[in-house]
């Protein structure tokens, strides 16, 4: 493990930007959709090599895999344990129900509307 007796390590959290081919595996993946796993793992493998040494020019001191495999940090579970499968439902705190209510072009809406869609990438112009 590195360790600094002069200076505190830098490291992050989170996902570091996926390519769009690694985007669409990863969600392929969890789309159920038949994949060859041997693409699959050079494609992620590549993009976890990328990832580390753009990291490391950065100057980051504890890199990470910048989550490149994972469709998200809080569902990628059940790949890692039994006993997790699909999505939870959710359920809408009660005040975005008081709001949805006051507001007339929300009225109508399901909540399964108002739940947030898989987040699409970001596209640098």
């Amino acid at each position: 493990m590195k360790v600094s007796k002069d200076r505190i390590l830098t490291t992050h959290v989170g996902s570091l930007p996926r390519s769009e081919k690694v985007f669409k595996l990863i969600f392929a993946r969890e789309a159920g959709e038949e994949l060859d796993n041997n693409d699959y793992d050079k494609v992620i493998a590549d993009a976890v090599k990328t990832v580390v040494i753009k990291q490391e020019e950065a100057g980051i001191d504890i890199v990470s895999d910048g989550e490149q495999s994972k469709i998200s940090y809080a569902t990628y579970i059940k790949y890692r344990l039994n006993g997790f499968e699909g999505d939870s439902p959710r359920v809408l705190p009660g005040t975005w129900k008081s709001i949805r209510n006051s507001l007339p072009e929300l009225q109508n809406q399901e909540e399964s509307q108002v739940s947030p869609d898989p987040a699409v990438p970001e596209k640098c112009l």
